[in-house]
């Protein structure tokens, strides 16, 4: 019975890391027309918070970032698709984000990605593992975070 008592102030000992369930999208980035169907930035949020299950990730009850504990802004700040299904396609993706404590900003990261698909492969399936891969990252950024750091991954 005194375990059962002590478990919850154990597992509540971290306070949440609230994400936005969405990818934020910056003013005046354009996204294809051909991806309106393409569900990747819900995808991306639920890949974030899970990304963060060792940081408490959670979605945000409101606005990201939040006035009162911890929260993580990831934006979409540049996009670029080009090619065709018959060639593949070129995509290219920038990336700003900020960890907050209390609304306040304690250190931001940006993150520049490209990829390439072949015709065999959508366009969204592979945008969507890219997402999958950046969220993973980011995670990792987040538990170690360096003020101005640019993300690197696979040799880089």
């Amino acid at each position: 019975m005194v375990l059962a008592a002590a478990l919850p102030s154990l597992v509540s000992a971290k306070e949440p890391l609230h994400v936005a369930p969405k990818l934020e999208v910056a003013p005046g980035v354009q996204i294809n027309e051909g991806l309106s169907d393409c569900p990747f930035r819900e995808t991306f949020g639920e890949m974030l918070k899970l990304a963060l299950h060792k940081e408490n990730g959670m979605f945000a009850p409101g606005k990201v970032p939040t006035s009162a504990g911890r929260s993580l802004q990831v934006r979409l700040v540049g996009f670029s698709l080009t090619g065709n299904g018959f060639l593949g396609h070129d995509t290219q993706l920038q990336f700003e984000g900020a960890l907050y404590q209390d609304g306040k900003k304690v250190a931001g990261f940006t993150d520049s990605v490209r990829f390439q698909t072949d015709t065999m492969i959508t366009v969204c399936a592979q945008l969507r593992s890219n997402l999958d891969a950046e969220a993973i990252q980011i995670a990792k950024w987040v538990r170690k975070p360096v003020d101005g750091q640019e993300l690197k991954r696979w040799g880089e």
